[in-house]
Order: C-alpha cells, then sequence, then structure tokens
C-alpha cells in the first residue's frame, strides 16, 4: 500500500471532507449536473494519488487542484445577486451584453485551473525529459497539454448540456470565454515560471 507525506494526506483529507459536505448537498437539491462533476472531482485524485509515487507532484499543486475543486463546487452552490458564484460579476472590464461579460467569478476559476494545470503538466515533464530539452519547447507542450484538458472540459460541459436540459453550462459566447480564459491562466503560469525560475538562477 502506498504511503502518503502528511502534506498530501492533508490536502487528501481537506478535499475528502469538502467532496463530501457538497455531494449531500447536491443530492438534497438533486443538482445532476453538478453531481456529475463530483465524479470528476473524485476520479481526478485517485488518478493523482495513485500515481504519486511516480510522478512526485509537490503538495502545493495538490493545494492548488484542491482549491480548484472546492471554488468549483462553492460556484455552482452559493447564491449571488447574479444567480449563483458562478454567474457573479466580479467587475466590469468589458460588457457586450448578456453572456458576454468580462469578469465573472467562473471565468476567474478557469484562469486560476489551467494556470494550475499548465504548472502540473510543467512539473511531469521536467521530471521525465529533464534538461535535455530546451525550456521553450517543455513550456509549449505544457501549454498545449493544459489547453487540450480544457477541451475534454469542455466536451463534458457539452454532454451535460445534452443530458441535463436545466443546466447552468451557457452559450457560444461563454464557451469561447472560457477557452481565452483557460489560455490566458496557462500561458501566465508557464511564462511566470520560467521567469521566476530564471531570475532565481540569475541570483545565485
Amino acid at each position: 500500500m502506498m504511503k502518503f507525506l502528511l502534506s498530501e494526506k492533508a490536502v487528501l483529507t481537506f478535499t475528502a471532507l469538502y467532496t463530501a459536505a457538497f455531494t449531500a448537498y447536491f443530492i438534497v437539491n438533486f443538482n445532476v449536473e453538478f453531481i456529475g462533476y463530483i465524479g470528476v472531482i473524485v476520479f481526478v485524485f485517485a488518478l493523482l494519488y495513485g500515481t504519486l509515487d511516480k510522478t512526485r507532484i509537490p503538495a502545493s499543486l495538490l493545494w492548488g487542484i484542491s482549491i480548484w475543486g472546492l471554488l468549483h463546487m462553492m460556484g455552482g452552490s452559493v447564491p449571488t445577486g447574479d444567480g449563483v458564484l458562478y454567474t457573479w460579476r466580479m467587475v466590469t472590464l468589458f460588457d457586450g451584453g448578456g453572456e458576454f461579460y468580462i469578469l465573472k467569478f467562473d471565468q476567474f476559476v478557469h484562469a486560476y485551473l489551467y494556470a494550475v494545470v499548465a504548472l502540473l503538466f510543467l512539473h511531469l515533464l521536467r521530471n521525465y525529459l529533464g534538461q535535455k530539452h530546451p525550456p521553450l519547447l517543455i513550456g509549449f507542450i505544457a501549454l498545449m497539454a493544459a489547453l487540450g484538458v480544457g477541451a475534454v472540459n469542455e466536451i463534458i460541459e457539452f454532454v451535460a448540456v445534452l443530458l441535463v436540459p436545466d443546466n447552468g453550462v451557457g452559450g457560444y459566447y461563454n464557451t469561447l470565454l472560457d477557452i481565452v480564459f483557460n489560455f490566458t491562466g496557462a500561458i501566465l503560469a508557464v511564462l511566470g515560471f520560467y521567469l521566476f525560475h530564471g531570475s532565481a538562477k540569475r541570483g545565485k
């Protein structure tokens, strides 16, 4: 049986507690869409923790993914003046009417999540490839991999639209803005990672 570090156990315990709480909440409220998303979170953490001995994902990234799960669950359940937290208009940076609005909580969560996903892929690529390949190539692959995960997420949301008539997924503008914020979060994370590590090396 795989043994986990105390920091890894802390992330897993925190995630299990909020997942159990929100599962009960969504079942009571018969929120089929988010019950499905609970399954996705369980699958993601089962995959992460089942491969930790090989991937050696740092606790900071595990916390980052866990916090995303919490934000996601809160987004579909916490009521706001705009509906639920996901539709909360945090600040008006652009208002084109209807769904064409920036910045909503949903967009912030997308940018945050794919920043974490990009950093996760950077870790995996650097862990397996080491310093054999140029940083530009590793960064580009991590960016494309993160966007690929984002595409799978949009497919899952499309399935939710087909199966759950009363869903909160949104329309065309929402989907494309999700992709834009996925890209924004991922590329900022990749650039930030190399800028930070470049300045750290120069400071030695």
